[in-house]
């Protein structure tokens, strides 16, 4: 079994990973002002005995991608991979009392926020939260589906339980604790005070909210994060100076967790200039976009050319003449932004970019799955169902992932080959997709051209022939030598019956 495979390239592998060790907050150095003086930490208990407010008139359609709950039906085949494990971020787990330990955490990095920029009390960032306020309601659902409007203070508040003064507290610790833990206010420290942090000795935490930070149901509104972190730089004078925009920060957090980590410092792709992500899963979602797009060719409109294509199995396309090579990117536009997702099918074979597979991929998968599922009107597209509707085809067997890790295409971290395949398997069951639709399906053309070559005998006899006479060098030898002897007895049997005058 490959139960612990390793990839001989460095240079030229995608993966999803353990992030880099989070900056741990040491205490704080202004003693004359001691800030919590002024911090008055609201009691989160509160917010769980509170009533709901009715759900009333309601219309989120004007936000484009809204932080949903996941459907309960894609929720039901691994609950587990959509709750957070230590930290809630957003209203949606903000009840749960196992998580409130990180409570403390969250008003520290407040502290920490108010420390950097010389502010005397969190109180005056609360005015940059109120303006947002609206904008962020939109984004969030209640268990119903429906979202609250824009405009007012949160009057007729939001179908969840918080109440307004509640809920900015709760964005202003949530952004702070998002800006402190992705390293957005390094840049503010003084000179002085570049030795001050120290990393944390916990790697399990650090894991876990890195992972509870790409959930969908965990996320903060990318407006209220970038206002929070624009008002820290303008209140400490830091305004023009040499501070990376939000999206480029998140972009290098973002890719410590699902790419090399050489590769954090590279710009960000050419497609996201100009655009504002919608929160930290987005931004995800968005550096694993496939580039260049190759959308598949339109099928001709009658029903003898409507033929259904389908993936098949590693395992299948390895006996029947379809190759399976891992895509090495060599440089040039095409190194400085390659995706997971870069599929592509040339010269008879798959080319599969190298996917590392930890305990929180799957994890990481089904929450961008279900925010297509969820944006599905939104323009977001469908490339990750796409991908992981292929991986689930792909590797839905331990032969499968055996076969794909000799390859050095899947290079696990589990217990087993079986334990692989299982969760890949059911990773896109209960999940909605048509992949006879070009729009949705941009892996069409590559699978119908791996189906065709798939399909065809030829292919097929002359794959079997090479498996079963020619696979390994003795072999060969024997086969290239029974072949000879063949020859020479049929040329010494034809001369015996017809010998030369």
């Amino acid at each position: 079994m490959a139960a612990r495979r390793r990839s001989s390239s460095t240079s030229n592998r995608v993966m999803i990973h353990h992030p880099p060790a989070m900056v741990a907050l040491l205490p704080r150095r202004r003693k004359a002002k001691d800030l919590t003086s002024n911090m008055v930490v609201p009691d989160d208990t509160t917010t769980e005995d509170q009533p709901r407010p009715d759900a009333g008139t309601i219309n989120g359609d004007d936000c484009p991608c809204q932080i949903r709950r996941v459907h309960g039906r894609v929720r039901d085949i691994d609950p587990g991979a959509y709750d957070p494990m230590v930290v809630s971020l957003g209203p949606y787990h903000a009840d749960r009392k196992d998580l409130r330990p990180m409570q403390k955490e969250k008003w520290r990095c407040v502290e920490y926020l108010c420390d950097l920029t010389g502010t005397p009390s969190y109180v005056d960032y609360l005015p940059v939260m109120d303006r947002v306020c609206p904008d962020a309601k939109t984004y969030y659902l209640d268990e119903t589906g429906h979202g609250r409007s824009r405009g007012g203070n949160g009057a007729g508040g939001l179908a969840l339980a918080v109440e307004h003064a509640n809920f900015l507290h709760m964005l202003l610790r949530d952004a702070a604790f998002l800006l402190v833990s992705i390293g957005a206010l390094d840049k503010l420290k003084k000179a002085d005070e570049g030795g001050a942090e120290q990393r944390s000795q916990d790697r399990w935490k650090d894991v876990a909210i890195a992972h509870d930070m790409l959930l969908l149901e965990n996320q903060v509104p990318f407006v209220v994060v970038e206002d929070l972190y624009r008002a820290a730089i303008d209140t400490a004078g830091r305004r023009g100076c040499d501070v990376p925009s939000l999206s480029t920060v998140m972009g290098k957090f973002i890719r410590g967790v699902i790419q090399e980590a050489e590769e954090q410092d590279l710009p960000l792709p050419h497609h996201l200039d100009g655009k504002t992500p919608h929160h930290l899963l987005h931004l995800c979602h968005t550096l694993l976009e496939p580039t260049p797009k190759e959308p598949a060719s339109p099928v001709p409109d009658n029903v003898a050319a409507r033929v259904k294509r389908r993936w098949h199995r590693a395992a299948q396309y390895h006996v029947n003449g379809v190759g399976l090579k891992k895509r090495l990117f060599s440089g040039g536009v095409d190194h400085s932004h390659h995706s997971l997702l870069d599929v592509k099918f040339k010269g008879g074979a798959l080319e599969i970019p190298v996917l590392h597979v930890y305990d929180n991929t799957c994890s990481l998968l089904r929450n961008l799955i279900a925010m297509e599922q969820a944006s599905s009107d939104s323009g977001v597209g469908h490339y990750v169902t796409a991908y992981c509707i292929f991986l689930s085809r792909l590797m839905c067997t331990a032969e499968d992932v055996t076969l794909l890790a000799k390859k050095g295409i899947v290079v696990h971290h589990l217990g087993s080959d079986e334990v692989v395949a299982g969760l890949f398997a059911d990773l896109c069951k209960n999940v909605v997709f048509n992949e006879d639709d070009d729009e949705c399906n941009y892996h069409r053309a590559a699978c119908k051209a791996a189906d065709e070559r798939y399909q065809k005998r030829v292919w097929n006899w002359m794959t079997l022939l090479k498996h079963k006479h020619f696979s390994n060098p003795w072999l060969a030898m024997a086969t290239v030598a029974a072949v000879l002897v063949t020859i020479c007895t049929v040329v010494q049997t034809f001369f015996t019956v017809f010998p030369r005058k």
